[in-house]
Parts: structure tokens; sequence; C-alpha cells
């Protein structure tokens, strides 16, 4: 592409360089694509220390877990 500029000139100076964090999985040891759900998370947080998809509860589970919560207190 010889309409381009050189690199350096584009962008002004020195190209910078992007600083990526990469969070690996202690449990599957490598980076991967999407949660495994292999940890207990601990107040929607799991042992990596991301945010467990894993760990989300929605309304509906909530209602039955609280119907189930309802019926063992009850038969007791």
């Amino acid at each position: 592409m010889g309409l381009l500029r050189p690199r350096v000139g584009r962008l002004g100076g020195e190209p910078r360089r992007l600083l990526a964090t990469v969070v690996t999985c202690p449990y599957n040891g490598h980076q991967v694509g999407w949660c495994k759900g292999m940890c207990t998370p601990v107040a929607g947080v799991g042992y990596c220390g991301r945010p467990a998809p894993h760990a989300l509860v929605s309304r509906t589970q909530l209602a039955i877990a609280a119907q189930m919560a309802f019926q063992l207190a009850t038969a007791e």
C-alpha cells in the first residue's frame, strides 16, 4: 500500500503497545472463552475473581427455591 504513510507517521510518534490482561481459569489452567462453571462461586464471584454466570439466579428460580423452602418449613 504505497498511499499510506509509515506507521510511525500515522500515529504521531512511537506505536502504542496494547496491554492485555488475561485472567486464566484456575481449574482449567488456561484462558477460556466462556465460564465452564467448575467452581463454587461466593457472592456471585468465581474463584478466578470474575463474575460467575453460573451463580446468576432468575426470578423464576428464586420463586421455586422460596416455594420449596416454604413447603419444607410447613411440613415439619
